[in-house]
């Protein structure tokens, strides 16, 4: 919890307003005693704390599946899943959190819940863990700006910003009449005229949906327990591309690059199933600038792993493919190109 403090302003704020809920609860199965900590539970996000304990230290830890239910039904949403210690190293203890940020909210008015893991080593039991909330669930404060943001000639709607106890959900649209593609949106914050400012989560999934689809929603640290009369949008940099050049073509046949974009600068390879690229790096930080990938005939090329490390004058990635011989379109996703800069957006809250 300390530490879940330090990285996020939101959880910080959550625990210091007295809305993190202790809970305690102990199962075991013989092979690792599970101890659910507490939880932070609002109309659009959860997040479980809970440790793992073993008879003798182990490094596969990490090796299970969560499920949560809401009463008898299923929450269905992507997991985030977190540890604080070595996931490589044997140990017998370890903390663990979960996240889910959610499109549609929850059911307020129930405060049953049960978490259930499915354990995929020693006698792979499955561990259910009810627990009931005593304190109420927050509802969200919503706002649907509905306003648009033009640059050079192109459209970005910002429909709606959830804020909740745990996170800040700013939903973006993109106009699909844009002649260009819009690729990403750095350094966003959100500054209330009392003064408080957020930015993104440093941990865990960052957002949902696709720009290259339409739609796109951010995840940020929360704002929930300030009070407000208006709201700043801020957006460092709009980043897009021509259409028609949003795109490399390989060939995993004959492990070819067909197609660049002339202003792509990448050093890019293929092998094996496999694409390596050599590119830049903003502000120390890696971005998946290839996303996704798509076969010959418009079905969708998965992505098994991928992984990035430093080197000198950048960065170098890696993506693993599924098997596949013929040729793809591996779309891009980012690249260093602003339409605009200092973006502000002014909401008003007072109605």
């Amino acid at each position: 919890i300390v530490e879940l403090m330090q990285e996020d302003e939101g959880v910080k704020d959550a625990i210091e307003n007295d809305y993190y809920e202790e809970l305690g609860i102990m199962a075991n199965d013989g092979d690792v005693t599970i101890t659910l900590q507490g939880a932070i539970i609002d109309e659009y996000s959860i997040m479980l704390m809970y440790d793992f304990d073993y008879p003798t230290p182990r490094s596969n830890h990490t090796n299970y599946d969560a499920s949560i239910y809401q009463g008898d039904k299923l929450i269905e949403a992507g997991f985030t899943y977190g540890t604080n210690d070595d996931i490589d190293g044997p140990v017998a203890h370890s903390e663990h959190t979960l996240e889910m940020t959610l499109d549609k909210p929850i059911d307020t008015s129930i405060l049953d819940f049960r978490v259930q893991f499915e354990m995929k080593d020693g006698n792979k039991q499955t561990i259910d863990i009810p627990f009931t909330l005593k304190k109420p669930i927050a509802k969200a404060k919503i706002v649907e700006p509905n306003e648009v943001i033009e640059m050079q000639g192109q459209r970005l709607l910002v429909k709606k910003i959830i804020r909740t106890p745990l996170r800040i959900q700013v939903v973006v649209e993109v106009d699909p009449n844009n002649m260009l593609q819009i690729l990403a949106l750095d350094d966003i914050s959100i500054e209330l005229s009392s003064g408080n400012k957020r930015g993104p989560i440093r941990n865990g999934a960052v957002g949902s949906g696709s720009l290259r689809d339409g739609a796109y929603t951010f995840y940020m640290q929360s704002n929930y327990f300030y009070d407000a009369t208006e709201m700043i949008l801020r957006i460092g940099e709009i980043h897009a591309i021509n259409k028609g050049e949003d795109f490399i073509e390989v060939d995993f046949g004959s492990n070819e690059v067909l197609y660049k974009p002339d202003f792509i600068d990448w050093d890019i390879k293929v092998d094996n199933y496999a694409v390596y690229m050599k590119a830049p790096v903003k502000d120390n930080h890696f971005r998946q600038h290839l996303y996704p990938a798509e076969k010959a005939d418009g079905t969708t090329l998965e992505s098994n792993s991928s992984s990035a490390s430093n080197i000198e004058g950048g960065a170098e990635y890696t993506g693993f493919y599924e098997p596949y011989n013929g040729i793809a379109k591996l779309w891009i996703n980012y690249f260093d190109n602003p339409i605009a800069t200092d973006v502000e957006l002014n909401i008003d809250l007072s109605k």
